[in-house]
């Protein structure tokens, strides 16, 4: 029993660790988080908070992300490497009879709702409800977090990357998560549930570190997409927000600022980055980015200077000051 994972030498040479956590990975593995009561310790405060606002569309959209079986693939495209806007086109684009295979599987594991009817016909409508939700979900849920899901997954990256430099990939296999095991040619994830295999056929592994993957890694469904491994990255508890003071700080910040603005902040807050660089790990369009920095610069939290021909943003002494009651 078990999944095995079928590797040529050419695979090998085609497996990458992704340095950026992949946003519909994480918005679909936080749908499963906020649907259960896993790690109370660790994602309990954010599943509080989550729960609190989620809105009714993204109520309804539950239903694509059961924490438990099958999701559909189409959730989670390739392009979502890009960031989560190229992720949101790919859905949006999905081909009307990949929606109808996919919804009918996960018909077989959970009664749909009617409007799934119009989704799994391409509904252009229902399409663009759906990436207004997984985007909503994102950017109110996700987003804040982001600070601290790029510091975890650059130090797991790191540290596999000097595993990978000193032992190579059999050393790494070990290293990425307890089920997995290197046995050439096959990596064997022991999930008791799953017995299958997959031959990668010269198409190599993309590895991708996630902040809410949690017991087990996991894989698209269908083999004949671009072949992805997303796994746990090890959580640090110290950095754990205590549950009984989940709403108060943060949310006085987002009173002040507006969830958007202080997402911003606290992106910045987590290193010196452009426009552009902002906009990415915030999840949110550059224009919106360019102007949430100008009027936090304007305001004395961010310092902005032009370097070159682009323009850095610092988080201020007065803004840390500001945030500093939202972490402490």
């Amino acid at each position: 029993m078990g999944f095995r994972i079928e590797f040529g030498c050419a695979d090998l040479a085609r497996t990458t660790i992704a340095r950026e956590p992949d946003p519909l990975w994480e918005v679909l593995l936080g749908m499963h988080m906020v649907q259960t009561d896993d790690e109370p310790d660790l994602f309990g405060a954010w599943r509080l908070r989550t729960r609190a606002r989620l809105t009714a569309l993204e109520r309804e959209l539950m239903v694509l992300a059961q924490p438990v079986g099958y999701s559909p693939d189409f959730l989670t495209p390739a392009e979502s490497a890009d960031g989560l806007d190229a992720g949101l086109a790919a859905v949006a684009a999905t081909p009307p009879e990949r929606l109808a295979a996919e919804l009918s599987i996960l018909a077989e594991q959970v009664r749909l709702p009617n409007w799934t009817r119009r989704l799994a016909a391409g509904d252009p409508d229902v399409l663009a409800k759906l990436c207004h939700g997984l985007k909503h979900f994102h950017r109110t849920n996700i987003a804040p977090l982001m600070p601290v899901i790029n510091a975890m997954i650059s130090r797991d990256v790191k540290v596999h990357s000097d595993t990978v430099t000193t032992g190579g990939f059999e050393s790494l296999a070990g290293t990425l998560h307890p089920v997995l095991q290197w046995q050439p040619p096959y990596l064997h994830v022991d999930m008791g549930h799953i017995d299958r295999e997959l031959d990668l056929d010269g198409r190599g592994l993309r590895l991708v570190p996630s902040y809410f993957c949690w017991r087990h890694p996991i894989m698209p469904a269908d083999p004949s997409l671009p072949p992805v491994l997303v796994y746990p990255v090890q959580h640090d508890p110290a950095w754990a927000e205590p549950i009984e003071q989940y709403a108060d700080p943060e949310r006085a910040v987002a009173d002040l600022l507006g969830r958007t603005r202080a997402a911003v902040l606290r992106t910045i807050s987590a290193g010196a980055c452009s426009t552009s660089e902002l906009a990415a790990r915030a999840g949110i369009s550059l224009a919106s980015a360019s102007e949430h920095a100008r009027v936090l610069h304007r305001t004395g939290l961010v310092t902005t200077r032009r370097a070159g021909g682009a323009v850095r943003h610092t988080i201020s002494p007065i803004g840390s000051h500001l945030l500093s009651g939202a972490y402490h």
